[in-house]
């Protein structure tokens, strides 16, 4: 059954369509050079096979199609989604309509925004949640969740400026992965740092597929971001300020109900009582962000900073996260080789009032025993092209400094035809259990797939 508030979107969506005419009668947009509506589609398929590393073959394929009416004054898009073996295996991804009005942009529906200049690694870009179905392997806009928002551009400068405001009613946590035999590969993250989730069935007698839906619904529902936006270019420098006031997607709990069912797992026996009692929230922040790109001495370099301020202004609540800042630094250049082009950026973190998780010590969710409360991730890709671009290879790196884990992709697209490529992956990751790729050391796989677009 529909959501009250998504049946309130489309109620307002039929209102707005219905006044269109009106509107379009009376605009005077800068964006009116269109004549006449147009209906137009697009889409992908992209059958795919993964060999494991276990020996396990499976099978997926992710269908995309777009469709958007374009009319003088205002277009309607919907993109739509199937990727089997997903949690949704088919959703509409986006749908929204767009309305110019003079400098004013305005946009209502289920959106999917990214925000910042880094080269899909951003830390100001906060309003969508991920789809961690197949863990990172898709791009990072393929991993966003639309979310339903009513959005407003305000051009300036004759359009090189931009003020965004966005607001939407819901609030959206990441969308882990739920099902250990799916297609895309068994990607299900372990929300417990002290047990396993094989550890837990045991202990309850609840699938993982269960276990992983208890625990998400162990979350209260929140509802209310919103952000602002600014962006401009002045003398070849890109750069712009943003505003977001919304929840972490890092979770909040107690941790102390986790090291008590450590040495008792009893406890976790009847599980929604255990997972009550552990308090699962997000906490509320406000985000203040900067973004720039420039080219510097032949390199696109490309930087982004945040600081989140969270509730736990001192940092002495063991249950809730501290303040933290954010950031993304990193650029690419061609280099005098082939078509060789290298990017490199670095991308981390570093918790604020980390003496006072000290002084918590083993009780504060974020207390770490190597008392070290900075992270660093490496993402470096290189790439090149042969034939005319026809055949491109690239090996992609993706390293954590501290936990010393990482992600290595080699990956080749060769051009059959126009709107026609083979794709060839091998992807391995490595690291100690229970770092963000160390726990998926097994999945190690090599794909093929062929990807179609028309």
């Amino acid at each position: 059954m529909l959501r009250k508030k998504s049946i309130l979107i489309i109620a307002v969506l039929t209102v707005f369509i219905l006044s269109l005419p009106v509107l379009a009668f009376e605009s005077d947009s800068f964006y009116s050079g269109q004549q006449g509506p147009r209906l137009n589609y697009s889409g992908e398929i992209f059958p795919e096979l993964r060999l494991f590393k276990d020996g396990d073959m499976l099978g997926n394929m992710n269908m995309v199609l777009e469709l958007s009416y374009e009319a003088d004054y205002y277009d309607i898009e919907a993109l739509l989604n199937c990727q089997t073996g997903a949690r949704d295996e088919f959703e509409p991804a986006e749908y929204y309509i767009n309305l110019y009005k003079g400098p004013y942009e305005i946009l209502l529906g289920k959106k999917r925004l990214v925000w910042g200049k880094g080269d899909g690694v951003h830390v100001v870009d906060q309003i969508n949640a991920e789809d961690m179905s197949d863990f990172i392997n898709p791009d990072y806009l393929d991993r966003q969740l639309g979310e339903e928002m009513f959005k407003v551009n305000r051009y300036l400068r004759g359009g090189q400026a931009r003020m965004e405001f966005v607001y939407t009613p819901d609030f959206t946590g990441h969308r882990l992965a739920d099902d250990p035999e799916s297609n895309l590969g068994n990607w299900l993250i372990n929300p417990f740092g002290a047990f396993t989730l094989a550890q837990i069935s045991a202990s309850t007698g609840l699938s993982q597929t269960e276990i992983v839906h208890r625990v998400e619904s162990a979350f209260p529902e929140y509802n209310d971001q919103y952000a602002l936006r600014f962006t401009d270019s002045r003398q070849g420098v890109d750069y712009g300020l943003s505003y977001y006031h919304g929840y972490l997607r890092d979770p909040g709990y107690n941790r102390s109900i986790f090291l008590a069912a450590a040495g008792n797992p009893s406890l976790m026996s009847n599980f929604n009582q255990f997972l009550n009692s552990a308090d699962f929230h997000y906490d509320q922040v406000d985000m203040l962000g900067g973004e720039l790109a420039t080219v510097w001495n032949t390199i696109n370099t490309r930087f982004e900073l945040a600081y989140f301020r969270t509730g736990d202004e001192d940092g002495d609540n063991p249950f809730v996260r501290n303040s933290k800042i954010a950031w993304v630094i990193g650029g690419d250049r061609d280099l005098p080789v082939s078509n060789l082009n290298l990017n490199l950026q670095l991308t981390g973190e570093k918790v604020l009032d980390s003496s006072e998780i000290e002084d918590n010590s083993i009780y504060d969710l974020q207390y770490d025993e190597d008392e070290d409360y900075i992270t660093n991730r490496v993402i470096a890709k290189l790439e090149d092209s042969y034939r005319n671009e026809t055949i491109k290879p690239s090996l992609t790196l993706v390293y954590n400094l501290g936990d010393e884990d990482y992600s290595l992709a080699g990956k080749i697209d060769y051009k059959i035809k126009d709107n026609m490529y083979l794709e060839l992956l091998h992807k391995i990751f490595d690291g100690d259990t229970g770092t963000t790729f160390g726990q998926f050391n097994c999945n190690d796989f090599t794909s093929m797939g062929v990807r179609y677009s028309f």
